[in-house]
């Protein structure tokens, strides 16, 4: 819920942004993740703004960890602040998921539910439509099951913008 997606608000996790317009047209990333034949299957929960490296949202919920449901039946936190996208990935509800790094956003829920993830170098992935924490340290990067995988999600993703013009042009 942190990328611009046709027709749907982007709320950031947060209430304070409940009464947010449906974007207009999809993020580059979105966008050229769907030229790549990715099927959205919805937002995922986060940490309110992307401002916490353990996941929780008091306003809509904290994600439980799967990755630890099988040791003990206590919901544990699923690292943050794309909490929801990782508990996505590990549950087998989605292949990949499209989060966000500043700090650690994308790398930590990874860690924590057995994931993989990957922040990309600065410039690598359009930042446009995205809601930023920190514009001169954010990325758009994979969280998938496999290096595989999230290899191929940020070769989607990456590549210049010209709404963006921190960004390069991907490697062939």
């Amino acid at each position: 819920d942190l990328f611009d997606v046709a027709g749907q608000p982007t709320t950031a996790g947060s209430r304070a942004m409940s009464d947010a317009p449906a974007a207009a047209a999809d993020c580059p990333a979105v966008a050229r993740l769907r030229a790549a034949g990715a099927a959205l299957t919805g937002h995922t929960n986060l940490s309110e703004f992307a401002y916490s490296g353990v996941g929780i949202n008091p306003h809509f919920g904290t994600p439980a960890n799967p990755a630890t449901a099988a040791l003990n039946p206590t919901p544990r936190i699923p690292g943050g602040s794309t909490s929801g996208g990782a508990v996505t990935v590990a549950s087998g509800a989605a292949w990949a998921a499209l989060g966000s790094d500043t700090g650690g956003s994308i790398r930590q829920p990874a860690a924590f539910t057995g994931t993989v993830g990957i922040k990309p170098t600065y410039g690598r992935a359009s930042r446009f439509g995205m809601v930023a924490f920190a514009s001169s340290l954010d990325q758009a990067g994979p969280i998938t099951k496999t290096v595989e995988d999230a290899a191929i999600v940020l070769s989607d993703i990456a590549g210049s913008d010209p709404a963006d013009p921190a960004t390069v042009e991907a490697d062939a």
